[in-house]
Formats: C-alpha cells, sequence, structure tokens
C-alpha cells in the first residue's frame, strides 16, 4: 500500500536499495547514475513506468507501472510510492511488509531536498534533442499522448494483479504468443504472463458465424472486436483496447521485451488497420487508435535509441500495405456518409489520419496513395469461394479454418491448379 506525506506537493517515488551504477528510466527519461538513485519527487496525475538495468552489459530490465491521481482537494497529502531493489533476483519489488514501508515512507522528510522534481528530470531530458513533434504533441505532452488510456483497469487486466503489483520485466512473455517450443519452455517457469484482450493466436471473428457474416468477418474483424469489447458481462471499455495498445508499445520498448512487441504489431497490423467498418461504426475509438499509433511512432523515432521497424522488417513490410489498403478503404467508407450519418468525430478521424499519412510520407518516404485494388478470388481454408480484393490477404497468415489462399479458375469455374484427369 502507498503512504501520504503531508509537507511535499505532488506524489513522490522512493526507490531503495539502487545500486551505484545502473540505468533508472522513469517514463520518457533515461539516464545513467554513479550513486544511488533515491527516487523523485512531484510527479503530475497519470500513469508512470519506472524501470532499471543493473548495467550496460544487462540485457535483463525490471519495470514497475503505478498510477497517481488527481489532488481530491487543495493540499491533499503527497502519495508515496515505494519500490525496492532485490539484489538476489535484480528485480523493483514492493517492500517485504507494511512496517518496512512505512519505515521507508518516514524517511522523506529527511531526503526530500535529495529527490529531484520529476518535470526538471524530463525538461533536461528533452532539450538535449531536436524534437520534431505534430501539432498534437508537446514536449510536456509527450508522455501524457503516449499513455492517456491506461488506467488501473489496465493494468490489472494485462497483468492479473491489483495495484501496487503492477511490476513488468524483459522476461514477461504474453499468453498465447506463438514461440518454438524450446524458447516456450525456457520461459515458462520464470516469467510473468501478461494476458490481452486480443492474444496473437486468437481468430478475430465469431466462432458461431455462419456464411457471410462468417466471410465478412475474416474480411474485416470490426463487428467481433466490437462485441468482445462491449461485452457488458466484462469489465472493458471500448477504449480499453487503446490503453492496452500504450501498455505493450512502451513495456515492449523499454523493457526490451519482445513478446509485447509483438503483441503490439499483432494490434496494429491485425485489429486497428484491418478494423475497416469501426471507421463508420465507432470513428471515436478509432481516432483514439490512430493517433495512439501516431504518438508511438514519433516517439519510436525522436525519442528512443531502438527502433521498432528496424526490429522487426517483416511487420514494416506488412504495416505499409495495411495502411495502403486502409487509406482506400477509409476513403471509400467516409465518402458513402451522408449528411445526416456524418458526425464532427468522422471528420475527426479524417484529420488524424491525414496528419499520420503525411508524418509517414516526410520521415519514412511511404506513399500510401499507391494503387492497391486487384480483385480475385480467394479460397477460404473451408473450400469456400469469394471475391476479394488479393491485397486483403497478402502477407497474412491466417490460421484455422480462415487461412487464405489465391487461386485462378478455369472457365468452368474450377481451380487450375486441380489434376484434370480428361488430360491423363
Amino acid at each position: 500500500m502507498d503512504h501520504h506525506q503531508q509537507d511535499v506537493e505532488g506524489d513522490v517515488l522512493l526507490l531503495d536499495h539502487l545500486p551505484a551504477a545502473v540505468t533508472v528510466g522513469c517514463d520518457a527519461v533515461a539516464f545513467s547514475t554513479t550513486k544511488p538513485f533515491l527516487g523523485c519527487k512531484s510527479i503530475p496525475p497519470g500513469v508512470h513506468l519506472v524501470w532499471i538495468a543493473p548495467s550496460a552489459m544487462h540485457s535483463s530490465r525490471s519495470g514497475h507501472w503505478f498510477v497517481t491521481q488527481r489532488p481530491a482537494f487543495p493540499g491533499e497529502p503527497a502519495r508515496i510510492h515505494v519500490r525496492v531493489w532485490d539484489q538476489s533476483t535484480e528485480a523493483l519489488v514492493n517492500p517485504p511488509s507494511e512496517d518496512s514501508q512505512a519505515t521507508l515512507a518516514q524517511r522523506l522528510p529527511a531526503i526530500s531536498a535529495k529527490l529531484p522534481p520529476y518535470h526538471l528530470q524530463f525538461s533536461a531530458a528533452a532539450k538535449t534533442q531536436a524534437v520534431d513533434l505534430p501539432v498534437f504533441m508537446d514536449r510536456e505532452s509527450v508522455w501524457d499522448n503516449l499513455t492517456y488510456a491506461i488506467d488501473s483497469g489496465v493494468l490489472e487486466a494485462v497483468t492479473g494483479k491489483p495495484a501496487p503489483d503492477w511490476g513488468v520485466s524483459t522476461s514477461d512473455r504474453v499468453s498465447g504468443e506463438i514461440q518454438p517450443p524450446a524458447e516456450a519452455e525456457l520461459y515458462s517457469e520464470a516469467s510473468r504472463r501478461l494476458r490481452f484482450t486480443f492474444p496473437a493466436d486468437i481468430k478475430l471473428f465469431n466462432p458461431e458465424s455462419t456464411g457471410s457474416e462468417r466471410t465478412q468477418q475474416a474480411l474485416d474483424p470490426t463487428a467481433w472486436v466490437l462485441r468482445t469489447l462491449g461485452d457488458p458481462a466484462g469489465p472493458r471499455r471500448l477504449d480499453h483496447l487503446v490503453g492496452e495498445l500504450q501498455f505493450a508499445f512502451l513495456t515492449g520498448m523499454h523493457l526490451g521485451n519482445f513478446s509485447c512487441l509483438e503483441q503490439w504489431w499483432f494490434i496494429v497490423n491485425r485489429i486497428i488497420f484491418r478494423s475497416y467498418e469501426l471507421a463508420v461504426s465507432s470513428p471515436a475509438l478509432s481516432q483514439s487508435l490512430i493517433r495512439t499509433f501516431h504518438a508511438q511512432i514519433v516517439y519510436n523515432e525522436q525519442f528512443l535509441e531502438g527502433d521498432v521497424f528496424d526490429m522487426m522488417p517483416e511487420n514494416t513490410k506488412l504495416l505499409q500495405k495495411s495502411l495502403t489498403t486502409y487509406r482506400s478503404r477509409l476513403m471509400e467508407k467516409l465518402q458513402s456518409l451522408d449528411d445526416s450519418n456524418r458526425t464532427p468525430d468522422h471528420l475527426l478521424l479524417q484529420d488524424t489520419f491525414s496528419a499520420l499519412e503525411a508524418w509517414l510520407a516526410q520521415h519514412l518516404g511511404w506513399d500510401l496513395s499507391s494503387d492497391y485494388v486487384r480483385s480475385g478470388t480467394v479460397m477460404l481454408e473451408d473450400g469456400e469461394l469469394v471475391e476479394a480484393e488479393l491485397s486483403d490477404f497478402e502477407d497474412e497468415d491466417e490460421r484455422g479454418e480462415f487461412a487464405a489462399t489465391v487461386v485462378e479458375l478455369d472457365e468452368q469455374g474450377r481451380p487450375t491448379d486441380m489434376v484434370s484427369w480428361n488430360d491423363t
């Protein structure tokens, strides 16, 4: 449990038993220490991520998510978040007991002057970089744009733990991820399991659907996504998916967790930029997802040492194709709306995607206006033939009954690659 302190404004993070020489990350800031880092104060309301790398040669990182609240009334005591470095496991953990945590909190008055303010840390790091930010972001709002949809509900659902046990590490795995048997055995016991609403091994359609409904969901998972997110019996909100997108990206990039990065790519390529009908039925959700993606790739370029596009080039190639298809479909969907159905959210969505498109053209040289339409006949694994745009299935790895293959038909409507007994 976290504690309150009367003498300090803004939340406080105390880190105990940190070694002298480590790398510390707090939100968008990372720095190396030469003496034990005690923490920071005046932390603004929101969700935050602190992580520790024991050394530059050490590939494993340990982190902790925590939430700070707005004061309920002027002068409300600061909330103190205490984490302890466990030298034996090289991990950030909660204090072993309520008594020890209370003891740590009592040290605050004596060390308060030694704690740097949160904004001082962030501003010092940002000013060392020549940042080029889109209009909806500035230096002070970078982290907010990356985390605004993460809350205690998202953290509890993904980690499976109540507050404040929201620890993460490089070795954590995502439930449902596809990994080689040897790797699965290696990480089976030594790591936590993170749980997302749409794991990578799930099919994005209603298993009870049939006929045209099933085919439509195979091409566009919007209906199934909305049904899953909006289940009255479930705890999730529609923007829970935005929070999961943000969690997966930041945990993946800051902790070096490739399992989370694979989950991020799955959400981006398989859900966001394939859910075409979402632009019509839930434009606010589409806009939030696309703007979050935009903020993430800006952060990737401007603030991070690694590059998510270079790490997984095959996913990057698929993304470029997905975006090209999505742009065309989005234009078709929005242009088909008449004045009575077009809302300010639809217009905002159009502007949001246009801003993303312009950024991709300027910074990555991607041209999303390329002609992509190539109609053809697609055979689903169960033998059903459907007319579709072939680009919808390029580089897909759909599994199960919806694995797609492209076939050519002869004049009688039969696949040309079938054996012909008339030729023998």
